[in-house]
């Protein structure tokens, strides 16, 4: 049974030119809690995701005017981090080809598809979006830390050197001392013996 995805947050568009088709998607995720998108072009899909951030597409191979494999190629090259998906009831290796190599899609599905399949395998494609995006938040975290580092051991490094010249001016004071005790001690023991 198709419910609430583990990935409520997520935005999803759809992209086939056939009006039904997109209304059936509609009702079959309606309960996932994602944000969907629908578009009845190429041209659609790429106007919506210009608005919009999308997290995956799932689209039709076979579209008047832009294929499936041309729009996902777009995609591909200008939202490289979205998950692209292909859906498609036509089963031509060239086209299939395009899609994976040029338009780097995650997973191929075919009409008709199985309700839980399709789920399951948008499911898949948020797992791997967010996993993505969280590392890299994680590098930015990492590579901020670094340079707070590198400026806090700079600073470190400073302080020490300072440190270290202060205790070097306080250790020649105290040999300097040290040099006027003993020659006092020397003279007065001088004295005492004369």
């Amino acid at each position: 049974m198709i419910g609430e995805s583990p990935y409520p947050e997520a935005s999803i568009l759809f992209v086939d030119d056939e009006t039904g088709i997109l209304n059936s998607l509609r009702r079959l995720f309606r309960k996932s809690g994602w944000t969907i998108h629908l578009a009845e072009s190429g041209a659609e899909g790429l106007a919506i995701l210009e608005k919009s951030p999308v997290d995956l597409i799932v689209s039709d191979m076979r579209m008047p005017e832009m294929s499936g494999a041309e729009f996902l190629t777009d995609v591909a090259q200008k939202y490289p981090d979205t998950v692209r998906i292909l859906l498609t009831g036509y089963a031509e290796l060239e086209s299939a080809v395009d899609a994976i190599n040029l338009g780097k899609i995650y997973a191929y599905v075919s009409k008709p598809w199985d309700d839980q399949e399709l789920f399951d395998t948008i499911n898949k494609g948020l797992h791997l979006h967010f996993l993505e995006k969280e590392r890299d938040e994680l590098l930015k975290i990492t590579k901020k830390q670094n340079v707070q580092l590198r400026e806090f051991n700079q600073t470190l490094e400073q302080k020490v050197k300072d440190r270290t010249s202060e205790l070097e001016q306080l250790n020649t004071f105290l040999d300097s001392a040290y040099s006027e005790l003993k020659q006092s001690y020397n003279s007065t023991v001088s004295v005492f013996t004369n």
